[in-house]
């Protein structure tokens, strides 16, 4: 046998044997092109940036929003001073926070948040807890908007003026059968509570960029409620 034909045997044989053991890739669906292919395994897996890193909260575009929300029911607080109908207390001699009394009349805080577009939540706390205290609140949607009015807890509170009884009455306080209105006791309730609503106004505003900081700061530490503020 030649040398040459021996050599040509060899190069035959380790080409076949290259050939059996050569990587075989799956082939794409037939009617798919490659670059079609190459989209799909480029975009498999992708998740949406926020979902890994969800974007942190922007505090100046939450004190922002806060700020004009504090103007907007500062103005509300003070179309209520400028109406000058407030509540009776015919409840007890003493004072107490009357959400609504018996002729329809809401408290300062109850109007703000009734004009403010919660109407509902406003009645219902009328009918569940007529006698609510602001400053008490921990949890809830009366906590919610206060912590998106833009005011601090202790300023509504404040607005939440109590309310001295105006009747003449001595008798232990009746929460479900209110008594009738004095007046002259009325008269000089109006009188007291205009003279606590322009110093509550007056330290609103001169508290403004201070209780503005506040504000935000207790809103930032809710991160879904401020963003649900921002896309308000």
């Amino acid at each position: 046998m030649s040398r040459l034909f021996i050599v040509a045997s060899l190069i035959t044989a380790f080409s076949s044997f290259a050939s059996a053991d050569a990587p075989r890739f799956a082939q794409p669906p037939p009617g798919t092109s490659v670059s079609n292919v190459d989209q799909d395994i480029r975009f498999v897996g992708v998740v949406d940036r926020d979902t890994l890193m969800p974007r942190a909260l922007d505090r100046a575009q939450v004190r922002a929003k806060l700020a004009a929300a504090r103007a907007s029911n500062l103005a509300l607080f003070r179309a209520y001073q400028n109406a000058g109908s407030f509540p009776s207390n015919t409840y007890t001699p003493g004072m107490a926070n009357v959400w609504l009394d018996e002729d329809g009349k809401f408290c300062a805080a109850a109007t703000i948040i009734r004009m403010s577009g919660k109407t509902a939540l406003v009645d219902q706390i009328a009918e569940q807890n007529n006698f609510i205290k602001l400053g008490d609140v921990t949890q809830g949607a009366v906590m919610d908007w206060i912590l998106t009015s833009g005011l601090t807890q202790g300023e509504i509170a404040a607005i939440q003026e109590p309310f001295i009884g105006v009747t003449d009455d001595p008798g232990e306080p009746s929460w479900q059968a209110p008594r009738p209105v004095d007046i002259t006791m009325r008269t000089r309730e109006d009188a007291r509570l205009r003279a606590k609503y322009k110093q509550v106004d007056a330290q609103i505003v001169k508290n403004a960029a201070r209780s503005l900081d506040a504000a935000t700061d207790r809103l930032m530490k809710n991160p879904a409620l401020a963003k649900s503020l921002l896309g308000s």
